[in-house]
């Protein structure tokens, strides 16, 4: 049983460590911009005189989840060909992917959080008013912190995902059917959208927190399972195409 399962295992780690490395090169592009970003915006608007409400990051959809995405759909390109024909298999490709993406989906919760407090401290500095950090969960208490990474954790595992999936959509149905098909298999990123309450789907829900244990809960569950539908998903429209070495 341990031989039949090793070149599985060694599959699933080669598309773990290929996925974690493209994805926590994004993430220092992304970060370094978007930091710069959102500590500069409060202070030239103060420079010149105007107020600045806060939530740069925030007000602009949590944009984090899109490098995820682009690197799912450029992970699939370049994956799919060499990792069939080195023995793997399509199922070890997706979970490989999907513990990459935690990993790295780990690193941007933090990140996220790491962002919102500096915003904080920088519009405390200006003495301005601030309107908090969005999402479902405050960051002025450990478990909002703890609860904001693990919801982020699995919002970039889900987008990661999906990339993999609208990917795996183009290659088995074509330009014009696969375009069609992008929106069913965006479900499960609205769906994460909607229970983390961040991202451009939960943009109405962003300035509601979840204030309850359970209502707590019940977002991390929902955002867990939006991953597990994303895997489940890209799994199920890979199983059909054809990969190409090229």
């Amino acid at each position: 049983m341990t031989h039949d399962r090793s070149p599985h295992r060694r599959a699933v780690t080669a598309a773990r460590r290929r996925l974690e490395s493209y994805l926590l090169k994004a993430a220092v592009w992304f970060w370094v911009g978007w930091g710069l970003l959102v500590i500069a915006t409060p202070l030239v608007v103060d420079r010149w005189g105007g107020v600045a409400d806060g939530l740069t990051y925030d007000a602009a959809g949590s944009p984090a989840r899109w490098p995820a995405f682009a690197v799912g759909i450029i992970v699939a390109a370049a994956l799919l060909g060499t990792h069939v024909a080195a023995g793997g298999t399509r199922r070890s490709l997706v979970e490989g992917v999907a513990r990459g993406a935690v990993v790295g989906g780990l690193v941007f919760g933090v990140l996220t959080v790491v962002l919102g407090i500096a915003e904080e401290q920088v519009f405390e500095g200006l003495d301005r008013p601030y309107q908090g950090a969005g999402g479902a969960f405050a960051l002025d208490t450990v478990t909002g912190v703890a609860a904001t990474v693990v919801a982020q954790t699995f919002v970039i595992a889900t987008y990661v995902l999906v990339g993999v999936a609208v990917h795996g959509g183009y290659r088995r149905w074509g330009a014009w059917r696969g375009t069609l098909a992008v929106v069913p298999l965006l479900l499960p990123a609205v769906l994460v959208d909607l229970a983390s309450r961040t991202g451009i789907f939960a943009i109405p829900l962003r300035d509601e927190p979840v204030d309850s244990v359970l209502g707590a809960a019940v977002s991390l569950v929902g955002a867990l399972l939006a991953a597990l539908l994303a895997a489940v998903v890209a799994h199920h429209v890979l199983r059909a195409v054809r990969p190409r070495l090229t």
